[in-house]
């Protein structure tokens, strides 16, 4: 299963460490992606609203960001009805039940505790993106803007 098309990965994570270990973790492998890093949740706003949406191949989630957090940012999409056709990987250090219950309940389509080990969170990122990227089918969006 090799899609040709380089499909865009949206990192929003304000912690510039995890930033980095996920770029480290994204080059180690060979998949046609394009990680895109937002810092917050307002960018990752922005950056939707201008993106083409079809790129788009999964959105990597941080709960606590500066402006408007994750879970903010999981109602905003959940309401949207393009928006909410994007998969959202919660990628937290989190491991409260509410925040794990409270993205479910708003549409996100999985909760991954960051891993400390390095060799762990390399792991966990190879096994996020070879699902998203390379298995996973991707609805058809609505290439009209308004």
């Amino acid at each position: 299963m090799n899609n040709q098309k380089v499909k865009k990965i949206l990192l929003a994570e304000d912690n510039l460490a995890d930033v980095e270990l996920t770029r480290l973790a994204f080059s180690d492998l060979s998949l046609p992606i394009e990680l895109v890093h937002v810092n917050d949740g307002q960018e990752l706003l922005n950056y939707l609203n201008d993106a083409e949406l079809s790129d788009i191949a999964l959105v990597l989630l941080d709960l606590n960001m500066p402006k408007i957090g994750g879970i903010e940012i999981l109602k905003m999409m959940y309401d949207d009805q393009e928006y909410k056709k994007l998969p959202i990987v919660v990628l937290s250090s989190s491991l409260h039940e509410n925040d794990i219950i409270t993205c479910y309940e708003y549409g996100a389509n999985a909760y991954v505790n960051k891993p400390i080990d390095i060799n762990d969170f390399n792991t966990v990122i190879s096994s996020i993106a070879n699902f998203w990227v390379e298995i996973n089918l991707l609805p058809v969006f609505n290439t009209t803007k308004v």
